[in-house]
Order: structure tokens, then C-alpha cells, then sequence
């Protein structure tokens, strides 16, 4: 399916959202504020609107209420107002990680997953989110790794985590990734569990309705829908709030967001044959939600970081 290009109309949309986000941040329950699809009695409509994720619809306010409007931004050529859609988050948002049952352990016991292995200059590495594999009460001490395997729950050591994005209640996050050198494991790079083929390349989100898919834990899930944030959020990481920026959220379609997903590779699947990652999981709202950064960025930061 091709991959629509953004539109004079879709770059206004997002300018508006931009310019009226840290305003509706400051109303009651406001989590997000995104661009998507306005929903009708539950069903996504073709027209495009400002999402507005809120942890609770209840009565609020006059000063409280969300504009079913917005005034079109400076410059644009947009005739009429753009409209608003009001979606309540089933849980609040937070940062997945310390569950049982997945494939990599920590030494400071959170669990995540492997995003991807692969090799640079004859080292292989593992990586998955930085609140895995680094101690983020502990001012972001990087762990080691250990993969769990399928079936037995015994721990194999991969190696330490040697490089990490940062995660801090002072900075803004823009990524949220942390590598291990494969020290004492064999990896098979680009190689997806229970998938047949490699990835062949890598990409990034985008507006249309696409199909997405992650592997955890041997299932697949699919997800679709992709929103990007219009601003810095704040997300529960292991008790601490950390702000993040330039993630989107995506709808889940097939089995539920949980905690354990951090770190697993968001990918599509192009002319039915080939495989490619798309995006990063770090965190969601169980179980309709996830959140993740788009992976070409993220992966060219951690890439180019690595001797």
C-alpha cells in the first residue's frame, strides 16, 4: 500500500495542534493532543481533527471544556475551523517494563524485550529501551542483560548495557533506548521471533491506514492509527515522571497493549514479502494504547553512537 505524502491541508492541521496544545494541556484530565481521525459513536471518520486524550470525561467546567473548534493557524489556507475529538484513555499512561514473562531481564529485575539484535564492526548488541536495561530510580545505572528462554524461564546472559539515550525527570526524552554487547550470547541479526524473514530495511510512521505489527512473547499484535504528539508529556517511569517528546500513539487491533512490551520493534509489511521496522515501543495506556518513536531517528542516534 503506498504511503501518502502530507498534504499543504495535513502540515496546517499540525501547525494548529501545535500552536492550541499548551493551552489544552492546562484543562482538567488532558493527557495528549494529537492528529488523527475524529471518531463517530466509536468509528474513525476520513476527517482529520485534533485528538484530545483525556484520563476521564466527566462534567467539568465551562473554563475546563474542550472547543469543539479550533481556529485554523497563521498562514494557512485552510477556510473552515478545525474540529476537535475528545477520546478518554482506558488506564493512565505509564512506561511498560516490570512484568513477568518476557524475553530479556535486567539485573535490576525489569523485564523488557528485544527490540533488535545486530551487528556493528564484528560486535553484536541488543537493544531494547533504556528504562530496561538502566536503572532509572538509581539515576540511569546501566544493568545487564539476560535473555529468558522461551519455555524453560531460564536466564542466559547477553552482556552490559554499554550505551543508553538518558532518562531523566530534568530532560526532555526524545528517545528512550539503551544498547547491551552481546558478550556471552550468539545473536541472529534482523532476525524477528517467529518470523521467517529478516527486516529488510527500516522506516518510519505514517498517516494512513496501515497495518502495524509487533512480536511479544512469540504472538503477534497489530496495531494502526498513528498520532503524533504535539508536545512534551509526562510519563510514569518507575515512579519517576519523565517528559517525552516526538513519540506517537497508536491503536491497538489486535490483542491488548501491556506492560513487558517496552522495547519491541513496531514494523508493516510492504508488497506482502517485505519487512519493515517502523517504530520502538517505551510505554502505552493498557490495553488499547501504545506509544513508541519512530525507529529510522531512534536507531540512527544509537547506531551512530557505537564504536
Amino acid at each position: 500500500m503506498p504511503i501518502a505524502k502530507p498534504t499543504q491541508f495535513h502540515r496546517a492541521i499540525h501547525s494548529a495542534a501545535r500552536a492550541i496544545a499548551p493551552e489544552l494541556l492546562l484543562k482538567k484530565n488532558v493527557q495528549f493532543v494529537t492528529v488523527g481521525q475524529k471518531r463517530t459513536n466509536g468509528l474513525r471518520t476520513p476527517e482529520a481533527s485534533i485528538i484530545v486524550y483525556v484520563s476521564k470525561k466527566e462534567h467539568v467546567d465551562s473554563s475546563e471544556l474542550i472547543p469543539r473548534v479550533v481556529d485554523k493557524a497563521p498562514g494557512t489556507q485552510i477556510r473552515n475551523a478545525i474540529r476537535t475529538d475528545v477520546v478518554e484513555l482506558t488506564s493512565m499512561p505509564t512506561a511498560f517494563g516490570v512484568r513477568a514473562g518476557n524475553v530479556l531481564v535486567a539485573s535490576d529485575q525489569n523485564y523488557g524485550v528485544c527490540g533488535l539484535s545486530f551487528f556493528k564492526n564484528g560486535v553484536g548488541y541488543v537493544l531494547t529501551n533504556a528504562h530496561v536495561g538502566c536503572d532509572i530510580s538509581q539515576g540511569g545505572a546501566p544493568c545487564s542483560l539476560s535473555l529468558l528462554t522461551p519455555g524453560t524461564n531460564e536466564l542466559s546472559p547477553v552482556g552490559p548495557v554499554i550505551w543508553s539515550s538518558g532518562l531523566s525527570a530534568g530532560q526532555v526524552a526524545q528517545n528512550d533506548a539503551a544498547v547491551a554487547r552481546a558478550d556471552y550470547i550468539a545473536i541472529d541479526p534482523y532476525q524477528i521471533q517467529n518470523v521467517r524473514r529478516r527486516i529488510d530495511r527500516r522506516s518510519h510512521f505514517a498517516q494512513s491506514n496501515i497495518t502495524y505489527w509487533f512480536m511479544w512473547n512469540g504472538a503477534q499484535f497489530d496495531c494502526a492509527y498513528p498520532e503524533p504528539v504535539m508536545h512534551p508529556a509526562g510519563i510514569d517511569v518507575e515512579g519517576i515522571s519523565i517528559e517525552y517528546e516526538g513519540f506517537w500513539i497508536l491503536q491497538m487491533t489486535r490483542g491488548a497493549s501491556a506492560p513487558g512490551q517496552s522495547g519491541a520493534l513496531i514494523c508493516r509489511t510492504d508488497n506482502e514479502t517485505d519487512i519493515i521496522a517502523c517504530g520502538m515501543i517505551f510505554g502505552g495506556s493498557a490495553p488499547n494504547f501504545i506509544f513508541a518513536f519512530p525507529f529510522d531517528s531512534a536507531f540512527e542516534q544509537v547506531y551512530s553512537a557505537l564504536p
